[in-house]
């Protein structure tokens, strides 16, 4: 409620403002107007669980979803390292659980190239995990592990999504907080972004023993263009695969990115549910995903980046000896 006073030749007129507009009256006294607008609330609909929409409140999502999403561990063997030989590497991610059989929607960028996978359930049970089909190009992937009964995320139609609407992101930030929840709205739909995506190990075949790799252990990196919806529910690393459900708790987006720059604030990006889903289902049936013929979707804009620098080099002529 605030105030606003305004004097005119000897004449003030208060405003009230409430939160609603029920009730109003108005009151004169003398030559003076005074406006007093008095609202009566109607009864919260908040306040019995959910709004007049239909939509839920946060501790109600939570609820719901809880079960459906997942935090993902992985271990990566380097290869070819010439310096330090070979060595694990971890990473963390999240996934969604789309089948009561133990199917799991995640991004490829999680996944690609891990020796061994591991999925934890919220209830802290743990499966090894195994690749069903990875799709480097729309940065979407399914795994597979061996469990049932389990819960699967309600899948919405994600073309109805709408600017502004309220959205959760659901997953394990920093590799740490696996279950984590927070809130923002959709910022825009459609929006297109490149990210830089690792092949996996069978697609970087071709450029293993290149001198890059010698030195490093390296892999084959594409520059993937993908379109997205963009949320300001904070995400972080570990966040990627993970969900994104509107206020009716139903999965409307996989989250595959936030902007890298560290003055920047409230800019994640998910994969549109119904994309990640039509991927999905030829994953499983197929292994593989092909797009369309003449689409503009996943596969639009994908370079791969074969030319790795390597920092440091100096250059001379060198004789036949050398």
């Amino acid at each position: 409620t605030f105030f606003d006073f305004i004097s005119n030749t000897g004449a003030a007129a208060a405003i009230c403002f409430g939160a609603g507009y029920a009730g109003a009256q108005t009151v004169y006294q003398n030559k003076n107007r005074v406006v007093l607008q008095q609202v009566t609330a109607e009864p919260s609909s908040a306040e019995a669980g959910q709004t007049a929409a239909g939509a839920l409140t946060g501790e109600q999502i939570a609820a719901k979803v809880e079960d459906s999403v997942v935090a993902i561990t992985t271990e990566i063997m380097t290869k070819s390292n010439y310096w330090f030989g070979s060595y694990v590497a971890s990473g963390a991610g999240s996934g969604v659980i789309i089948s009561e059989d133990g199917y799991i929607l995640t991004a490829a960028h999680v996944i690609n190239g891990a020796s061994k996978i591991t999925v934890e359930l919220r209830d802290g049970a743990t499966y090894p995990a195994t690749v069903v089909g990875s799709y480097v190009n729309g940065d979407i992937a399914v795994v597979k592990i061996e469990a049932t009964g389990l819960k699967a995320a309600e899948v919405a139609d994600s073309s109805q999504v709408k600017q502004g609407a309220a959205c959760y992101a659901v997953g394990n930030p920093e590799g740490r907080f696996s279950g984590s929840i927070s809130d923002g709205i959709v910022s825009a739909l459609d929006r297109t972004i490149s990210v830089q995506v690792e092949n996996s190990d069978q697609s970087s075949q071709s450029n293993r023993g290149s001198l890059y790799d010698m030195f490093y252990g390296g892999s084959s990196y594409s520059t993937v263009t993908l379109h997205v919806i963009q949320m300001t529910a904070a995400v972080s690393p570990g966040n990627s695969g993970g969900a994104l459900f509107n206020d009716q708790g139903q999965l409307i987006g996989i989250v595959s990115a936030k902007s890298s720059d560290t003055d920047s604030e409230g800019l994640g990006f998910a994969i549109p549910s119904n994309t990640a889903m039509e991927i999905a289902s030829q994953l499983i049936a197929n292994g593989s995903y092909e797009a369309p013929e003449g689409s503009e979707g996943q596969q639009s804009g994908v370079t791969p980046t074969t030319n790795k620098a390597i920092l440091g080099i100096t250059v001379q002529q060198i004789t036949a000896q050398q």
